[in-house]
């Protein structure tokens, strides 16, 4: 798989509501289980929660079309512009 950056952009605030209402009902084995397949997973999320109409993803995937797919309708809250990062350099403690 391949690794992608993705940029959701919300596509309205009350679509922005509506995502973190129903997040907040979702534990990490929930989401897990949901955006993982043999052709995408969900790796990371970065978002200012309601103060911000962007989050960043990272997905590994095959391809951004296996992304949109599973995310599924989920996909038509925001506008996905998904990037393919293949230079990775990780620094973290």
């Amino acid at each position: 798989m391949k690794d992608y950056m993705v940029a959701h952009t919300f596509k309205s605030e009350e679509l922005r509501d509506q995502y973190f209402e129903m997040s907040a009902s979702m534990t990490e084995d929930d989401i897990r289980s949901n955006m993982k397949n043999e052709n995408a997973s969900f790796q990371m999320n970065w978002n200012n929660e309601k103060n911000d109409m962007v989050m960043y993803c990272w997905w590994k995937a095959n391809s951004p079309d296996a992304i949109i797919e599973t995310l599924g309708e989920m996909a038509n809250m925001f506008e996905n512009d998904i990037k393919e990062m293949p230079n990775i350099m990780n620094v973290s403690d």
